[in-house]
C-alpha cells in the first residue's frame, strides 16, 4: 500500500475511511511520478486494485484504461443502486474529489491514474471559463485522443525523469484540466438565497449521499456540510425543496429499503434493521409497523406462504 498512489493523495476528511483491496501478486508499476509535481500526481502500470469500498478523495481523480483488451468496473455505486461500467481501450473515467465510490476489479490491465488538487484545477482555469472555477461529475467511458495523448506524455516525462522540467509539467496539467472541464465539468451553482431552495446540483449531492450512507447514523450536521449550508438553513431549504423535513425523509427512505430487503426469502429481520439504519430490531418493528400497518416479521411471513 505504501508504494501506491492512494498512499500518497489525500482522503476527503469529511467521510470515514474507505476500504482498498489490493492484489496478493500486486505487480510493479511501469511508472510511478515521484516528483514534486505542483498538485498532482501520477501513477501508470498493471493494476493492483481489486476492490475499493467507500473510498472518497480529497483530489480529483483521473484514471484511463490503457491496455488493448476493455476492462469492467464491477458493482459501481449510483444514485440508482449498482451497475457494471466497461471501459473500452483508451476511455477514461473520472471521479470528482469527495465523490465516495465503491467497485470491484478482477483483471489485470494497465492504466494511467492521475490525481490534481481541486484548487489547482480552478487555479489553472481561472478567467478561461464562464465562472470561478468548474465542478466536476463522476464520468465514465471519456473517449478523447487529446486527453490520452496529454496523459501518454505526462507518463512519458515521469518515466523520462522530468527532463522538460516543472514548466513544462504545469502546461500539460492546464491542458488535462481543460479536457476535465470539458468531458465532466458542469456549471458550479452559486450561492443559495437565504431561504430558498436547495440547487439541482446540491439536491442530487444530498439524495445521492442519504442513499450512500442510509445504514450509517447519518445527521444534519453531515448533510448540511454536503450542501455547504448550515444546519438551520439546510433544514428550511431541505424541506421546502423536498416537502419533508430531512429526519423525516430519512425514516422514509429507510423503511422503503427495509420494504425491499424484506422481499428477499433469506431476509433476517435483525439483519435488515441494522442494514437499513436502524438502532435495532424492536426501534425498526416499531417504526414499521407505523408506517406499513403491519410488523415486518408478519409482513415476511405472509410472502413465504
Amino acid at each position: 500500500m505504501t508504494a501506491s498512489l492512494f498512499a500518497r493523495v489525500p482522503f476527503d476528511d469529511r467521510r470515514p475511511r474507505g476500504r482498498i483491496e489490493l492484489r496478493a501478486d500486486a505487480p510493479e508499476r511501469i511508472s510511478t511520478q515521484a516528483f514534486d509535481w505542483p498538485a498532482m500526481l501520477l501513477e501508470a502500470g498493471r493494476n493492483q486494485v481489486t476492490a475499493v469500498e467507500d473510498v472518497a478523495l480529497a483530489h480529483h481523480y483521473l484514471a484511463l484504461n490503457s491496455d488493448h483488451r476493455p476492462v469492467t468496473l464491477h458493482g459501481v455505486n449510483d444514485s440508482n443502486g449498482r451497475r457494471d461500467v466497461t471501459l473500452r481501450p483508451g476511455t477514461a473515467w473520472v471521479l470528482p474529489a469527495g465523490d465516495a465510490v465503491t467497485l470491484s476489479l478482477d483483471a489485470l490491465f494497465t492504466y494511467v491514474r492521475v490525481t490534481i488538487d481541486p484548487r489547482h484545477v480552478d487555479e489553472l482555469l481561472r478567467g478561461t471559463r464562464p465562472q470561478d472555477g468548474v465542478e466536476l461529475r463522476r464520468t465514465f467511458g471519456i473517449s478523447s485522443a487529446q486527453l490520452r495523448h496529454l496523459l501518454m506524455a505526462l507518463v512519458a516525462e515521469a518515466d523520462a525523469r522530468n527532463p522538460g522540467g516543472l514548466a513544462f509539467v504545469e502546461m500539460l496539467t492546464t491542458a488535462v484540466s481543460h479536457q476535465l472541464a470539458l468531458h465532466a465539468g458542469v456549471e458550479r451553482p452559486g450561492p443559495q438565497p437565504a431561504r430558498g431552495e436547495l440547487s439541482p446540483a446540491t439536491r442530487h449531492r444530498v439524495l445521492e449521499l442519504i442513499d450512500a450512507k442510509l445504514d450509517a447514523r447519518l445527521s444534519i450536521h453531515t448533510l448540511a456540510r454536503e450542501a455547504g449550508l448550515s444546519p438551520a438553513h439546510f433544514a428550511r431549504a431541505f424541506k421546502q425543496t423536498i416537502g419533508s423535513p430531512p429526519h423525516r425523509f430519512l425514516l422514509s427512505r429507510r423503511l422503503e429499503r427495509a420494504r425491499h430487503m424484506l422481499e428477499r426469502p433469506e431476509a433476517q429481520l435483525s439483519d435488515v434493521a441494522l442494514r437499513s439504519g436502524f438502532a435495532d430490531q424492536a426501534h425498526f418493528t416499531r417504526h414499521f409497523k407505523r408506517q406499513f400497518g403491519m410488523a415486518p416479521g408478519a409482513l415476511t411471513r405472509r410472502r413465504r406462504r
